[in-house]
């Protein structure tokens, strides 16, 4: 009878986070695929939890994934777990879900401790939802769509954010965000906990470069700063029409098209961006 692949959640800094179930269950498979090995010994040793255990990282997922998969067809029950969190989450683990659903191995997901839900709770944001935009990318073209579409996102917005960039990405937020409210959390749940609320990113301050980041951007709070947005778009769809149109063998419609796609938009709201960015251009070279 095959085995069972448990995707388990694991603290996301505070060891005592862990649940009853998750204790259980990394007490009783049969291997532990992590993350990293080390970071992860810690946590089973504080708990006195002595199971083998493979890594499982974004280098050697898709090579080490059929293997696993093949142990849990032959009768054996793993556990997933990453550095903190959920699995799978801005974490390694979504190839070997999918393995393991391919090769017909049951998936029991063990819920737990998340760094985007904690973030939000006390961020004090009345709205029905939110969203979640993993890391920004870390260059180039796809990094100033990301900041973009941020901007352009009418609800709450959480992300991470690696230490050696929190400062250029604050920076970045300060001339896409104007004026929203923005939440940085660092050391979330450990003794370094540190959570600076701002109104607006212009009065953030200095955020230390130094542990795990997440960061919570709330809705913009008037309406200049829904026009300020409305601007920086407008600007981003036409800059990216012009260096698409002028290419050969695309046409104006197709340049429309690719806009739309790279920033999110509809055909339609693409077209209206393109066009009143192009009326603003005329009128100021008047």
């Amino acid at each position: 009878m095959p085995g069972t692949l448990f995707v388990v959640a694991t603290p996301i800094g505070n060891l005592e986070d862990l649940t009853f179930r998750a204790r259980r269950i990394l007490g009783e498979v049969d291997l532990i695929a992590a993350e990293d090995t080390r970071r992860t010994s810690k946590l089973l040793a504080h708990y006195e939890i002595r199971k083998p255990m493979v890594s499982l990282r974004e280098h050697n997922e898709t090579r080490e994934s059929p293997r696993l998969v093949a142990r849990m067809l032959a009768g054996e029950s793993i556990a997933l777990v990453s550095d903190a969190g959920t699995p799978g989450i801005a974490d390694p683990g979504a190839r070997l879900v999918q393995a393991a659903r391919s090769g017909g191995v049951t998936i029991v997901p063990i819920p737990g401790a998340s760094a985007v839900t904690t973030l939000m709770s006390v961020s004090g944001a009345e709205a029905p939802e939110f969203s979640f935009f993993g890391f920004p990318p870390p260059k180039g073209t796809d990094r100033d769509v990301w900041f973009v579409r941020l901007a352009r996102t009418d609800h709450p917005v959480v992300f991470f954010e690696a230490p050696h960039r929190i400062e250029r990405t604050l920076i970045e937020c300060s001339k896409y965000l104007v004026n929203q409210q923005i939440i940085v959390a660092r050391e979330l749940t450990k003794l370094n906990e540190t959570l600076v609320v701002s109104p607006n990113i212009a009065s953030i301050g200095t955020v230390n470069p130094l542990g795990e980041f997440v960061v919570a951007v709330i809705p913009l709070i008037d309406d200049v700063a829904r026009q300020a947005q409305t601007t920086e778009l407008q600007e981003a769809a036409l800059k990216l029409f012009t260096q698409l149109s002028g290419a050969p063998d695309i046409s104006e419609d197709l340049a429309i098209e690719l806009t739309a796609l790279k920033l999110d938009l509809t055909l339609t709201d693409a077209r209206k961006a393109v066009k009143k960015a192009k009326i603003l251009v005329k009128q100021q070279n008047r």
